[in-house]
């Protein structure tokens, strides 16, 4: 199997309505959105199943078209239940059709127009795993690109109804397959509805072997009968516990996203700081680089890096121009290994055309080219991403403690704060504050040094070391050593090594002006991946940790930072469990118990 997902060969049989030459099946038949509300909304009881809720979560096997969406999109959007009731729609594809294709689709019901001018802005990329794409009116899409078999068993959600919407059983079978709705049940809350337009009796079975009760009914254009399931269920709907307010420690990258993310589900956020200003330790660099860091091959760490680095990028081109540029990076290898590396990648990427491209240039021979790549002013992103929160710096916190009903944090001052839920996104600072369980942290220093730029463009050129130019700015460096006893502090040596990353990657450049040099400690881990999640050893679920992000914090954040939230308010998870596994925080306890064993 190929890194890169396969596109679906179509023809069309009228101007407006698609085939899959591989599956040999039609999209749709007919009026493709009508069948869709008879069949779906309709079958599983949309909008009164969603009524006096304040989410909802919609799974969807075969996201195909993106019809399905739109139509549950265009529901929700009339019939939302509150101002801020959210709507998850978790969906599964293995041959993601092109944005282009959506929207010649989509163009026959010009009452969809505006909703699939922001889906085809939106298209999910091409690339297997998890992308998670937030879109108006309260509504997340996470769409799993992968074969089902893969990518169901990855799947962490509560699903309260589905659309069963594969092509059909005799031609898909691995869609309809007793794993296949056996993972259905797993992934459903209690009182899931289902509904298909297939009464195939292998269908049929295998709803009622995942616990479904299931009824015919009568069916739509020419298919005379459809499907709807209910599962059996004695268990009580679980409501996740109710978070009303948040405390999140730490306003660098880290603290701004998770401050984003759990004030878009209408959490009442205060930020807390021992610092003067956000980013005022490792996030505070003048510039900052987000580009993909690649592997040749396929496993969890390199699903969780692709998948942050895809959620990343969607974030940042949100800030817009002001905060944000999209530049391309030439990537050149540092060793006779990593051209090897990088010709495997080239040779089975997996991303397409639009995101990787081999360097064109023969004296750079070996290298890539990593399009739309991101710059990022962190002294205008971050007071973006902290606005509607309760801002307190210049507050060092001493101690956290858990309660039945949320957690307390000390601070210095001898007063404390109390909220639902306390997120730690405090790096090196961590290690300081009292009742916390960590991993294990080490602490790096990193030096950076920031010139004057007349250039109009924005480029980068990397190979470990890094020269970003944007904004008026030329960034470079960065060293990566042991950090020492007390605060960072600038150094000439990291300086002059800086200085020969920038004649080495850009040896254009001469006669830089006046330098600033800035220094400040990275916390990282050992296995060099962060972590996210409840904290170590913890049996509650008020006290959560993002840290350990090293030297690739605006890259991590966002996806860390949406997983807490998610985890914390019941939502699908925006990366698959095997990623989420190597980011736990207790892994190392883990390994640990493993090797005394």
């Amino acid at each position: 199997m190929t890194r890169l997902p396969p596109r679906p060969a179509l023809n069309w049989p009228d101007p407006e309505t698609p085939a899959s030459l591989d599956i040999g099946d039609i999209y749709f038949s007919g009026d493709g959105l009508a069948e869709k509300r008879a069949v779906f909304l309709d079958g599983c009881g949309l909008p009164g199943a969603w009524a006096d809720r304040p989410r909802f979560t919609i799974g969807e096997l075969g996201f195909g078209t993106g019809l399905s969406f739109l139509a549950a999109w265009d529901l929700w959007r009339r019939h939302r239940p509150s101002p801020s009731a959210r709507l998850d729609f978790l969906s599964f594809e293995g041959a993601l059709l092109s944005g282009e294709d959506a929207a010649r689709v989509h163009a026959r019901w010009p009452e969809l127009e505006h909703l699939s001018r922001r889906l085809v802005q939106r298209w999910p990329d091409r690339a297997r795993g998890v992308q998670r794409i937030e879109l108006d009116d309260g509504v997340t899409l996470t769409l799993f690109v992968d074969d089902i078999d893969a990518a169901l068993p990855q799947a962490m959600a509560r699903v309260d109804a589905w659309f069963l919407d594969g092509f059909s059983p005799a031609k898909n079978p691995a869609m309809w397959s007793t794993e296949t709705l056996g993972q259905v049940g797993r992934l459903s809350a209690p009182g899931a509805r289902a509904a298909t337009y297939t009464v195939a009796g292998d269908v049929r079975r295998a709803l009622e072997a995942a616990g479904f009760t299931v009824a015919k009914r009568p069916g739509v254009g020419r298919k005379r009968e459809r499907l709807e399931a209910d599962l059996r269920s004695d268990a009580c709907a679980h409501s996740p516990r109710r978070t009303r307010t948040a405390l999140v420690i730490g306003s660098g990258v880290a603290g701004a996203m998770c401050c984003r993310s759990l004030l878009r589900r209408g959490c009442e956020v205060t930020v807390v700081d021992a610092g003067d200003a956000p980013g005022a330790g490792a996030s505070g660099n003048p510039l900052a680089l987000v580009m993909p860091r690649l592997d040749a091959a396929d496993g969890p760490a390199a699903r969780a890096l692709l998948e942050a680095y895809l959620f990343a990028r969607r974030i940042w081109i949100d800030l817009g121009p002001d905060a944000m540029r999209l530049l391309d990076v030439a990537h050149l290898p540092r060793s006779d290994r990593e051209r090897a590396r990088f010709s495997r990648l080239l040779a089975d990427p997996p991303l397409d055309e639009t995101f990787l491209m081999a360097l064109d240039d023969a004296d750079q021979g070996g290298g890539l080219r990593h399009l739309g790549a991101v710059a990022i002013r962190p002294d205008v992103a971050l007071p973006v991403l902290l606005e509607g929160a309760h801002l307190r710096f210049g507050c060092r916190v001493t101690s956290i403690s858990e309660t039945e009903t949320g957690a307390t944090a000390s601070l210095a001052t001898g007063e404390t704060l109390t909220a639902d839920l306390v997120v730690v996104c405090a790096g090196m600072g961590a290690a300081g504050i009292g009742g916390l369980e960590l991993p294990p942290l080490e602490g790096r220093l990193g030096q950076v040094e920031c010139a004057a730029s007349t250039s109009q463009g924005a480029r980068a050129v990397a190979d470990g070391g890094y020269v970003l130019d944007a904004f008026g700015k030329l960034v470079f460096g960065a060293t990566f050593e042991p950090a020492p006893e007390g605060p960072p502090l600038v150094s000439a040596d990291a300086q002059i090594t800086n200085l020969a990353t920038l004649e080495r990657l850009r040896p254009d450049v001469s006669n830089v002006g006046p330098l600033i040099s800035r220094a400040a400690i990275r916390a990282t881990t050992p296995d060099r991946l962060p972590f996210a999640g409840r904290q170590f050893a913890s049996s509650s679920a008020h006290v959560h940790l993002i840290g350990g992000l090293g030297s690739r914090g605006f890259l991590w954040a966002p996806l860390l930072a949406e997983l807490v939230a998610a985890e914390t308010f019941g939502e699908p998870w925006p990366m698959e469990a095997s990623a989420r596994a190597i980011l736990d925080p207790d892994r190392f306890a883990r390994r640990a118990l493993r090797r005394q064993s």
